[in-house]
This record gives C-alpha cells, sequence and structure tokens, in this order.
C-alpha cells in the first residue's frame, strides 16, 4: 500500500500556485488555458489548451 500527499497553495488566485508533493515542489504560473510549471528536480512544462479539446506542451530542462 503506498501513502501520497499532494497540497496545492494559491499565491495569487488564477495565476500562481505552489504545488507540494511527497516527490517534491512545483511553481505553477498563468491560467488554466495557458500555464508554465517549475518543478523542484530542475524540469518544466509549457502547456497550452486549445479548443475543441486538443493540448499542446513542451517539456525542457534547466542546464
Amino acid at each position: 500500500m503506498s501513502l501520497y500527499y499532494h497540497k496545492r497553495i494559491t499565491i495569487v488566485p488564477k495565476l500562481l500556485h505552489l504545488n507540494i508533493g511527497t516527490h517534491g515542489w512545483s511553481l505553477s504560473l498563468g491560467t488554466r488555458r495557458a500555464h508554465i510549471t517549475r518543478g523542484s528536480g530542475g524540469h518544466g512544462r509549457a502547456s497550452v489548451r486549445l479548443p475543441g479539446g486538443f493540448s499542446w506542451h513542451r517539456d525542457f530542462r534547466r542546464r
């Protein structure tokens, strides 16, 4: 049996969130349609939700 923990803390409403979980933390900046996420391990993701159920994302790492 595994136990997981996840907590989302709103820093700026509808714009900036801090996500804390069992595997680390991440910051998310943007709206529900388009946002950038940066994690504690140096990884990140840019995501955009498009009309009609489509979405686009790009993963990147800090160098």
